[in-house]
């Protein structure tokens, strides 16, 4: 198990209250991090938080929606009164249907969108504005195979995933001589709660049984399983930490070779 500590870090995790968000919120912080998570289910986020707590760590919920740049700003505030300053950030929050594309409607594009692609956006720039207060530190994206390569049924997940691309980049490149780096994981398929709902839409795709979808990837990536949480969390910490240094603007593709580029 990577053993790297993140004593006296300061992290914000956006959709933490379930999936990848909520397992690095538990790892970051087993390793010393001070977690803050931004989420709008209550009920889970808060959950996640006192169970972080009750094994000796330190954490927060805070009722954020990623669309709204006030509530960033003002819970992000409070982080710092409570905490100190915010020098880790990841944006974990997002949404995913699978839908035809004549059948994708401009609700689910606004929505997508909005949470996907504008939802970092705006925790990019208080991050960042934060971070140059304070003399930098790091910003960690959560892309998407999706975000690399197209995919149909998936048109618009694909659109704001390949958006976050640009933003990441975009970010890194401006603010990378003050001291802060920005870089994306683009996972495969990880078996979260996002995908016990998804693999219904896809089994529509493909017309399988919905109990085939994930054995259908397995059987499509050279390396024959799926992505691990931990698979996540281990990319996350390289990235987050001083082992990634020299790194920003990357985009770390864990697709076990499903996707080479």
């Amino acid at each position: 198990m990577n053993t790297e500590r993140m004593d006296g870090r300061v992290f914000v995790i956006t959709g933490a209250a379930s999936g990848m968000g909520a397992a690095m919120a538990h790892d970051f912080a087993q390793r010393g991090a001070k977690i803050a998570i931004f989420d709008l289910d209550d009920e889970h986020g808060t959950k996640v938080a006192d169970e972080i707590i009750a094994a000796g760590g330190t954490a927060a919920y805070y009722h954020v929606s990623v669309t709204d740049k006030a509530a960033i700003q003002q819970a992000a505030d409070k982080v710092e009164e409570q905490f100190g300053p915010i020098d880790s950030w990841v944006n974990s929050a997002g949404v995913s249907r699978m839908v035809p594309f004549l059948d994708s409607s401009e609700e689910l594009w606004d929505l997508t969108i909005d949470v996907n692609l504008k939802g970092v956006f705006l925790c990019c720039q208080v991050a960042v504005a934060k971070m140059l207060e304070h003399g930098g530190g790091v910003i960690l994206n959560m892309s998407s195979l999706s975000g690399k390569k197209p995919s149909s049924w998936q048109t618009i997940y694909c659109a704001s995933k390949f958006g976050v691309q640009g933003l990441t980049e975009s970010i890194a490149k401006e603010f990378a001589d003050q001291n802060i780096r920005v870089n994306a994981i683009c996972p495969g398929i990880v078996p979260t709660e996002m995908w016990d709902r998804l693999k219904y839409e896809y089994a529509k795709k493909r017309d399988l049984d919905p109990e085939e979808v994930l054995p259908y990837f397995k059987k499509n990536i050279p390396m024959h399983r799926l992505v691990d949480i931990q698979d996540v969390i281990n990319a996350a910490v390289f990235l987050l930490t001083d082992n990634s240094s020299y790194l920003t603007g990357q985009s770390i593709k864990l697709t076990g070779g499903e996707w080479m580029d």
